[in-house]
């Protein structure tokens, strides 16, 4: 019995202790899909943000593509399945899995991880290879000109002016990139910009957040909406004004701040 349970002991601490394997996205942007094969679209960031994208594609993404993950970024690898690897994303915090945001991308996608301290703050930025890399990508020191990774002020004018570099991008649901970005991709993606992270979706967002009445919200906090779940993610701007990746029809604007089917405003710095 004794000798049983020390065997336990043993197993249960190699389980513990077993090293975490990790992979490197190489490429400008993977796409995170709910499941292998669960859909697909052209792997070419000049495309999507453009509209050569019909509505029909961008709606076709609705509940099978959730996320998606940028050069450079470091994953936790799940499961490889072919030519798909199951992947959790620790930047993008979920309740989904504690781990990170979970989901399949291709295998062909991710490499042996590599040192990539410096987070792209421009639009777009180009590699030594010539590869264009987004807003928001992760690249090696000397990658890319000083100038496209210099760290951006933690104030709410420079929040709002992060958020503002992107009006009139198409929407794109799971889009976290300068192909497009949701409803809540556009909200992570700036304030990670600015060293604030916060959950991928927008409901985890909502219950995240510190309540605000809406009378009290300033520049940067969010407001969220719809029921019975939250289900949108808006951010203030000011002078009663806030800006929002709407839905799939539409792009990125600025419009009257809404209060029919508001849920609360939330405050995260």
């Amino acid at each position: 019995m004794l000798i049983l349970a020390a065997a336990a002991i043993l197993a249960s601490n190699s389980l513990v202790q077993a090293p975490v394997q990790t992979a490197t996205v190489r490429v400008p942007v993977a796409n995170v899909w709910q499941a292998p094969n669960a859909g697909h679209l052209p792997l070419d960031p000049h495309v999507w943000p453009t509209p050569q994208v019909s509505y029909a594609q961008r709606i076709a993404l609705v509940g099978h593509m959730p996320t998606q993950v940028l050069y450079g970024e470091t994953v936790r690898v799940i499961e490889r399945r072919g030519a798909w690897t199951h992947i959790a994303v620790p930047d993008q915090p979920s309740p989904l899995d504690a781990r990170g945001y979970p989901g399949w991308v291709r295998s062909w996608q991710l490499g042996a991880a590599f040192d990539a301290p410096l987070v792209v703050m421009v639009k777009s930025a180009k590699l030594a290879n010539g590869t264009d890399v987004g807003f928001g990508s992760q690249v090696p020191a000397g990658a890319v000109p000083t100038s496209a990774t210099r760290a951006l002020p933690h104030t709410r004018a420079d929040i709002v002016r992060t958020a503002k570099q992107f009006l009139g991008l198409h929407y794109l649901w799971g889009g976290l990139s300068a192909w497009g970005y949701d409803c809540s991709g556009l909200t992570w993606a700036v304030y990670r910009a600015h060293g604030i992270t916060i959950p991928r979706d927008a409901d985890a967002q909502f219950a995240a957040g510190a309540p605000v009445a809406l009378s009290k919200v300033q520049a940067g906090d969010l407001l969220f909406y719809e029921s019975p779940v939250v289900g949108h993610v808006s951010m203030v701007i000011g002078n009663g004004q806030m800006i929002e990746a709407p839905n799939s029809r539409s792009e990125v604007r600025i419009v009257p701040i809404r209060t029919s089917d508001f849920r609360g405003a939330r405050r995260f710095f």
